[in-house]
């Protein structure tokens, strides 16, 4: 059967979870739009990455992208949590300009920082106060690229669930270690005590990274889009690190600064 109703109550949920912030933290669930990122979130959570909730598709979708929608997992998943929906509905519920209709609605997957949690002998990035849902989901997507051991959300990123943050991971977001912890002071604390090095990215005055010894447990933490790091959150950290510029311009995007702190984390 093919719904056509939004006020179906499973396409109720679906609507609510896209749009809704307090709907994604009341229920513990988000939503994944696109058929390569659903695809392949259904394929992870074979692994226990994900826990899956419902998928919905499209007859439209069905034919289209039969190569995608033809994975064995895809076949095996159980048909209570299958839903084919009108390509009327899929555009009307969508948060993109033009849906391959194709969703997902899965459990959240970050966890709260504990030390033990952490692992003595990791690399992680942490972000610290970031705002910008795309800086926040191509971080995440850079950190699945170079084998980040975690990502540290702290001082109240944007919302990890943000669909602009789930597109924007491009499925890295069940590949990666997620923590939240809010209070800077307690994640600087937690790593002190496991011997990780913790390094402010800043502007102008620190230790250039190409000379940076990276070959030690470290976590390297970015700063707000407009205002990068606080003076009191900088000195929590162990040193300072910078990318010096040759340029006309003395900082980049955040995510770009961090892509390019990152390759000399883990090039060495």
């Amino acid at each position: 059967m093919v719904i056509t109703s939004k006020d179906n109550p499973n396409i109720k949920l679906l609507t609510k979870l896209l749009t809704s912030k307090k709907a994604r933290n009341e229920s513990g669930m988000f939503v994944l739009e696109g058929v390569r990122i659903c695809v392949d979130t259904i394929g992870e959570s074979l692994n226990d990455n994900m826990e899956i909730v419902a998928f919905f598709y499209t007859q439209e979708a069905e034919e289209k992208y039969i190569d995608y929608l033809n994975k064995s997992w895809i076949k095996d998943l159980d048909e209570t949590k299958m839903f084919c929906i009108t390509n009327e509905l899929a555009n009307k519920i969508s948060s993109e300009n033009t849906s391959q209709g194709v969703f997902v609605i899965a459990k959240k997957i970050h966890k709260l920082l504990t030390k033990n949690e952490i692992n003595p002998q990791g690399k992680y990035v942490i972000l610290n106060h970031l705002q910008d849902p795309g800086n926040v989901g191509t971080m995440l997507r850079t950190c699945d690229a170079v084998g980040a051991e975690g990502v540290i959300l702290t001082n109240n990123c944007c919302d990890l669930y943000n669909p602009k943050v789930v597109r924007s991971t491009m499925g890295s977001l069940s590949r990666v270690n997620i923590f939240i912890e809010n209070d800077f002071e307690v994640v600087c604390e937690i790593l002190k005590e496991k011997n990780i090095t913790t390094m402010a990215a800043v502007v102008g005055d620190g230790a250039s990274v190409v000379d940076k010894n990276f070959n030690i447990p470290c976590a390297v933490v970015i700063g707000n889009e407009g205002n990068g790091l606080s003076e009191e959150d900088v000195k929590l950290c162990d040193c300072k690190i910078t990318i010096k510029m040759n340029g006309n311009i003395n900082s980049l995007n955040a995510a770009m600064a961090g892509t390019i702190i990152m390759w000399e984390m883990f090039r060495k």
